[in-house]
């Protein structure tokens, strides 16, 4: 019986190296920090931003405040459509037709992940605005 690829995968060494590399992934999320009830902050790129954007600093004009909310709320609803009938229907499913996208298997997923990165675009939309504005 030779030696197929499930020999590799099941081997002890392959399992041991996964168990580190799920503890050196573990220390890089929580950046660089093992303990990870510390309360330390960390410079989180992309869902720091989103969440700036959708609750923090909010400026002091209605008119401002108004667009803020109208872009973030345009930007879920976006994240949303694109990520299931963009990236979910059309590039997973037909384009790449990988099976674990097939009928709506992990629509929400998708859905979810492009909801967070169409939040981020918006917000550089949204700060570009103040900054031609001057508000910034």
């Amino acid at each position: 019986m030779g030696k197929d690829f499930r020999y590799y995968f099941q081997h002890p060494w392959s399992r041991m190296i996964v168990a580190y590399l799920v503890i050196f992934f573990n220390f890089l999320i929580f950046a660089e920090d093992p303990v990870s009830h510390s309360q330390t902050e960390a410079n989180v790129i992309v869902v720091g931003n989103c969440f700036s954007f959708v609750t923090n600093k909010y400026p002091r004009g209605v008119g401002w405040r108004i667009l803020k909310v109208l872009l973030w709320l345009l930007a879920i609803l976006t994240g949303l459509i694109a990520g299931k009938f963009l990236f979910h229907q059309r590039l997973f499913g037909q384009l790449l037709r990988l099976k674990m996208f097939r009928e709506d298997h992990g629509s929400w997923m998708t859905m979810f992940f492009s909801t967070i990165l169409f939040l981020f675009i918006f917000s550089h939309i949204y700060n570009t605005i103040l900054l031609m504005d001057g508000n910034m």
